[in-house]
């Protein structure tokens, strides 16, 4: 399997992904890893970032409100 196909899936996806996400059914990420992830960052405000491998833009939505300035990618086009 390439890159490609790997992306030709995730598209195919996206859309229920994002809702389930949307939708609280990712509690894991909700509660304990993006917590987490965020209390361990130094201050980021007026940071660049950079998140590959977005997917929905979760975190980087995280991080633009604690005030970075970021860039995200995924290899799903339906993701971004």
């Amino acid at each position: 399997m390439d890159h490609r196909e790997v992306g030709r899936h995730w598209n195919k996806i996206a859309p229920t992904w994002t809702k389930l996400l949307r939708e609280g059914y990712d509690y894991y990420r909700d509660s304990f890893n993006a917590p987490a992830f965020l209390e361990m960052l130094p201050n980021i405000k007026e940071l660049k970032g950079l998140d590959i491998g977005c997917g929905e833009g979760h975190n980087t939505r995280l991080l633009v409100e604690q005030g970075a300035q970021m860039s995200a990618i995924d290899i799903s086009g339906v993701f971004l």
